[in-house]
């Protein structure tokens, strides 16, 4: 499958990059189950529990020692943001009349098989932790980024090559149904060193899917930018493989995070926005999130 990064057509080519970067996400996939971790900071504005966490694989200074080596509370900016992560525990999840309790963390990790099923490599890479400091919960490598740089500021910027990933984006959220796609919630990547990333073609990486996969209609984004404009092909053509390739390839990824009610409509969904000819226009009372950021 291609990637959206791309706004052309599918090449028939091997991607050598892709192969690259399928190498990280699963070194990073077992480093986010298995590595020893421990949390370093809050995210104060979140709706649910949201914690900064370190894995100490690679280093194994506790906060504390890395405290006495620097003399000082090290800020996000002086940690490495290959050993960071997010972590929303189960218990820290808010509960809402409109989704089962205590499976926001699963979305979250649904959402990003979904984007890995795809080849679109939106979604950072997110498992199901069950050893953390507050119990089981999501666990998703963190993306450092600018704040500023988001949804909005991402189409005044019109770059080609981030612009056909915000239409990949949209796409995505009509498969997934999402509840919540605020502006925020669309990052553009800073590249780190180390990773095998083209600093040529920017990357954006969509996080917060907790309240996403519902068996009721509950789409509610930003990206409404592109109403009446035709559905890229190649994008149609991705969601119509993995459409038909539903029982073999997605549900057995998705066995354990979503119900079975809530497989069957994703199912129908994914035939459905693969049989989309024009992007839709907003629909129901609340068609965007709030606030927009």
């Amino acid at each position: 499958m291609t990637d959206p990064a791309d706004a052309r057509e599918p090449a028939d080519a091997p991607d050598a990059g892709a192969a690259d970067a399928d190498a990280v996400d699963a070194t990073m996939a077992r480093r986010l189950r298995t590595a020893p971790l421990e949390a370093v900071g809050q995210f104060a504005d979140a709706s649910n529990a949201t914690l900064l966490v370190r894995l100490r694989d690679r280093d194994p200074r506790t906060l504390d020692e890395l405290v006495a080596d620097l003399g000082h509370e090290p800020t996000v900016e002086e940690l490495d943001p290959r050993d960071l992560a997010v972590y929303k525990p189960r218990r820290g999840e808010a509960p809402l009349w409109d989704f089962p309790s205590g499976t926001l963390h699963r979305r979250e990790v649904a959402a990003w098989e979904i984007s890995d099923a795809l080849g679109w490599e939106l979604v950072p890479t997110t498992v199901v932790r069950t050893e953390a400091p507050f119990g089981v919960g999501s666990l998703q490598r963190f993306v450092p980024h600018d704040p500023e740089q988001h949804y909005f500021w991402l189409l005044e910027q019109a770059e080609p090559a981030v612009v056909a990933q915000l239409v990949a984006m949209v796409v995505f959220d009509l498969v997934i149904d999402n509840a919540d796609r605020k502006g925020g919630h669309v990052l553009l990547e800073q590249p780190i060193d180390g990773r095998p990333a083209d600093p040529a073609v920017p990357r954006i990486r969509l996080v917060d899917h907790g309240v996403s996969l519902n068996v009721e209609p509950k789409l509610r984004t930003v990206g409404w930018h592109f109403a009446g404009e035709p559905v890229p092909d190649h994008l149609r053509v991705e969601v119509a493989a993995l459409a038909a390739a539903f029982d073999e390839d997605l549900a057995p990824r998705l066995d354990g995070l979503l119900e079975g009610p809530e497989l069957a409509v994703l199912a129908q969904r994914l035939r459905r926005v693969a049989e989309l000819e024009v992007f839709p226009s907003p629909q129901g009372e609340r068609p965007f999130p709030w606030p927009l950021l």
